[in-house]
């Protein structure tokens, strides 16, 4: 439009016409629209209502309808055309979409005269009729036409699917839809495809009963169409609301038949809600039909690829195309498939000569083999190049025969198909191979080609460097050969089935093995049958001496981690050290190992593991070392010696090299500063001792003199702590004369009958400092009552009474002192018939650690002289103890007492004590 300033003009103008030029404007069926420069509609007919729905400006002021309302791919076309109007030329317009009132897009064409010069109407009159009708039909007829070429180019039920999911929803106007089918039993339904519908809408519904009531298996059972408005569905499906997609509108199940008989059906999800009208309708089931007939196709086809050699032999004349050509080379008939197969129609080949679209390189050959079909009564067979009508080459295999006795067809007929892909197939597979070999010959790894049977088709030149072998000679073995028979299962199981394989051993010309690593592709036809297998290997030894190695390092690691924690958490027992021991000789060369302890008088008894015999316990030899030779230079320098078969270790030298001691290594156990012992490992033959093994046993010898240490250390406090509670009890005895040597007695005694009775370890230690202690609290009793040499008065003993309690109370609060021990302090005069203080307790109230230091406190009592009377002998205490067994003192203590005696009334010592 131009940007001059818009003529005046007055809607009256039109309207003061006279009544016959308003009546014909009126009743006009067709569309008549007055622009201004501006295209601002100054005037329409009042057929707008029937074309758009909207009423016509009912003052010349009121512009209610614009060219905004224009479609906006049509806008600018539309507006160029009315921009180019001469004056006074009518102009044909394009066709051209304009709004409804219902929202729906009206198709409209007409003319447009530019009478702006004209001072009468000033203004574009634009004539237009609505062709919506025409338009759609023209639409549905090319997208019909579409989808039958479409679904005519596809051969299997799959593809036909998805040209249905492509482009038959296109061509039928739907947002969303699917394809379902009848399965054999006819009993379900499965959803074959699908396009347009959410996740959780379609997945629930893949396959379901063809019984339940939704609008495709009421359409397959009851073998008509339904087309439903959302209120239709609402109605008729209310169970069914949660499944409606937002943006749908109406629907469709569309049945699909074939032979009378109903095979599935075809759902349609549309934008828009209302009825479609009958003609709709009649488009809808068209398509149906055409849908219906390529299912029927596709599973025909896929029953002719499974039954292909026996119709071969039933229609001697039929391949996928089927061609009669004259003898003069001219076509006389050609089937259908030529389209789908070459893009032509049948009729354009009809009456042209068969060679022409032939590839130059292969016309020759074509010529000469056609020649022979036409001439010979058995049929020949070539592959050429044939030019598709779009241009590109297609493949072609042709098999002619000359059926002269057929009076009906006097020609040679050809059946051909398409072999495109198998060629292609053929010369990647080619190129493949000769990459293959290419990259054979120059790479390390070892490529290998093996037919099905596991037969050597193929081996490449690496074959020489990485097995010894050459490619020649390695062809002539089978897949499972070569490979080690403890890997041989796992290799097999693996080449069987979808697993990796896991490395493995194989063996060189020269019978070493090496550890390889190979992948597999196992080659497939279009059956899926195994054509071939090929096979990768490559060497991967130092890869797994590496890992091995690391392995051996880490598993070291973990040994002296264990041997560390041992270590710390224990004193340096005889079964720690034994098990420093085994641990090192797992983890070196060494096949026997000696713990010796150095004591005063030289080596002890030693501990040993591994392969030990007579002839290592040289005695003397080794306790000579300690003070000559290598070994004793070593010892004294507490420095490790690592010695091998050519190096002399005693003073003066030995013959080398040495029948027992082959290869040693002497590690000092050191507790400050003293040499406590030492680890000695050797073999009878040369040994190669890494570093690693060498870090490891000076770890270990460490680890174990730090542990020696903290013996040595809790040795000395634990004697400390005798030292100072005997000397605490000698306080006790010193202050009270009357009982000289009454405490050493007691805790001999109280000792050696917790022994007898079952106590040991922490529990014995426990019982014999109750015996230091039990008269601890004798302190707090003043010297005149403690010291008195005549009988007390009742007011002093109840002061006596008081020292059990007086010497609990003063040691409960010594952490280091156990339950037991505070127990013979409190109660050990307690009595059996709960005569005794301080609590009066009787029985087995009394615990057993006090129960057994009363007997011993008792019988020293009566033995010992007093100002007040002479010592008791022991056979009188004996006697005197058993009449109080089971009244004062507990029977079966008293029994196992007077066991420690022998019949001369002396205490009885084993072996085992004496050493202790």
């Amino acid at each position: 439009m131009t940007d001059s300033p818009p003529t005046s003009f007055s809607l009256g103008t039109l309207y003061g016409r006279e009544a016959p030029f308003q009546a014909l404007m009126g009743h006009s069926a067709d569309l008549i629209t007055l622009l201004d420069r501006e295209g601002r509609v100054l005037y329409q007919s009042p057929s707008v209502r029937q074309h758009l729905g909207w009423d016509r400006n009912p003052t010349a002021e009121q512009h209610h309808f614009n060219l905004a309302s224009l479609h906006p791919d049509d806008r600018e076309g539309l507006s160029q055309q009315l921009v180019r109007l001469l004056p006074g030329v009518t102009v044909t317009l394009c066709p051209y979409r304009m709004q409804h009132a219902n929202g729906s897009w009206r198709w409209l064409e007409g003319t447009a005269v530019n009478l702006l010069n004209d001072p009468s109407v000033g203004g574009i009159l634009v004539q237009a009729r609505d062709v919506t009708v025409r338009v759609h039909a023209e639409q549905r007829a090319r997208a019909l036409e579409g989808l039958g070429t479409a679904l005519a180019g596809a051969s299997t039920t799959d593809e036909v699917v998805q040209v249905i999911l492509l482009q038959g929803l296109e061509a039928m106007g739907a947002i969303a839809g699917g394809v379902m089918l009848l399965d054999n039993d006819r009993q379900h339904v499965t959803v074959v495809g699908s396009a347009g519908y959410s996740d959780h809408v379609e997945r629930p519904w893949r396959r379901f009963p063809v019984e339940i009531p939704v609008p495709a298996a009421d359409a397959i059972r009851e073998g008509r169409d339904l087309f439903l408005t959302v209120e239709d569905w609402q109605t008729l499906y209310p169970h069914l609301q949660h499944i409606l997609m937002p943006a749908s509108g109406s629907h469709a199940a569309l049945t699909l038949w074939v032979n009378g008989q109903v095979i599935g059906a075809v759902t349609l999800s549309f934008a828009e809600n209302g009825a479609l009208s009958e003609t709709q309708r009649r488009y809808l089931r068209t398509v149906a039909a055409q849908c219906a007939l390529a299912l029927e196709r596709g599973a025909l086809h896929a029953r002719l690829q499974q039954q292909e050699r026996l119709y071969r032999k039933i229609t001697e004349y039929s391949h996928d195309l089927v061609s009669i050509i004259g003898l003069d080379g001219v076509t006389q008939y050609i089937s259908p498939a030529l389209t789908r197969m070459l893009g032509y129609a049948p009729t354009d080949r009809l009456g042209v000569s068969v060679f022409e679209g032939i590839h130059p390189e292969d016309l020759d050959r074509f010529r000469a083999v056609f020649q022979q079909a036409a001439t010979s009564q058995v049929p020949v067979l070539a592959t050429y190049r044939f030019q598709h009508k779009e241009g590109h080459w297609v493949w072609l295999e042709s098999t002619g025969v000359n059926p002269a006795h057929d009076p009906d067809i006097k020609g040679v007929v050809i059946n051909t198909r398409d072999v495109t892909a198998r060629i292609e197939a053929e010369q990647a597979r080619q190129a493949t191979e000769r990459r293959l070999q290419l990259f054979g010959e120059q790479s390390d790894v070892l490529i290998r080609i093996f037919s099905p049977a596991g037969e050597c088709l193929y081996a490449s030149p690496a074959a020489e460097g990485l097995l010894g072998y050459t490619a020649q000679e390695l062809e002539t073995h089978l897949l499972t050969q070569l490979i080690h028979p403890e890997d041989l299962s796992r290799v097999e199981a693996a080449w069987a089935g979808p697993m990796p394989v896991p490395p493995h051993r194989m063996q060189r010309r020269d019978g070493a093995y090496l550890w390889v690593e190979s992948t597999i592709r196992r080659i497939t036809d279009g059956l899926g049958a195994l054509v071939e297998v090929h096979v990768a290997t490559r060497d991967i030894t130092p890869r797994q001496e590496a890992e091995e190695a690391l392995r051996v390092q880490l598993s070291r690691f973990q040994h002296l981690v264990n041997l560390t924690a041992e270590f710390a958490a224990q004193d340096a027992s005889e079964q720690h050290i034994q098990a420093a021991l085994e641990h090192c000789l797992d983890l070196t060369g060494y096949t026997y190992g000696f713990y010796f302890p150095v004591g005063r008088s030289g080596l002890l008894e030693p501990l040993c593991a591994g392969d030990v015999k007579d002839e290592q316990f040289v005695w003397t030899r080794l306790d000579k070392a300690l003070r000559s030779g290598e070994i004793g230079r070593s010892l004294r320098r507490h420095a490790a010696l690592f010695a091998g078969p050519d190096e002399p270790v005693f003073s003066p030298p030995e013959s080398l090299p040495r029948p027992v001691w082959t290869s040693l290594a002497v590690l000092p156990v050191v507790a400050r500063e003293v040499l406590r012992g030492f680890m000695a490992f050797g073999t009878d033959g040369p040994v190669d001792v890494d570093g690693d093994s060498r870090r490891l046993l000076l770890s270990v010898s460490e680890q174990a003199s730090r542990a020696v240490e903290r013996r040595v250390h809790l040795e000395e406090l634990k004697q400390s702590r005798e030292e100072t509670l005997r000397a605490l009890g000698l306080a006790l005895e010193y202050r009270d004369y009357e009982t000289k040597g009454h405490t050493d007695r007691v805790v001999h005694l109280t000792e050696r009958l917790g022994r007898a009775l079952g106590f040991s370890g922490a529990d014995l230690d426990a019982l014999r400092w109750g015996a230091f202690l039990h008269d601890t609290g004798k302190v707090a009793i003043p010297d005149a009552i403690l010291l008195k040499p005549g009988k007390l008065t009742p007011e002093e003993w109840d002061v006596i009474k008081r020292h059990p309690g007086i010497g609990y109370e003063m040691l409960e609060h010594i952490p280091s002192l156990p339950p037991t021990t505070l127990e013979v302090v409190l109660y050990h005069q307690e009595r059996w018939n709960g005569g005794g203080y301080p609590k009066g307790l009787a029985g087995t109230d009394i615990p057993l650690a006090a129960r057994v230091f009363a007997v011993v406190d008792v019988y020293d009592a009566l033995t010992s002289e007093r100002p007040y009377k002479k010592g008791w002998t022991h056979w009188e205490a004996a006697e005197q103890l058993r009449k109080e067994a089971g009244v004062l003192l507990d029977e079966r203590v008293v029994q196992a007492f007077l066991k420690l005696f022998g019949q001369e009334g002396e205490p009885i010592t084993s072996a085992k004590e004496d050493a202790l």
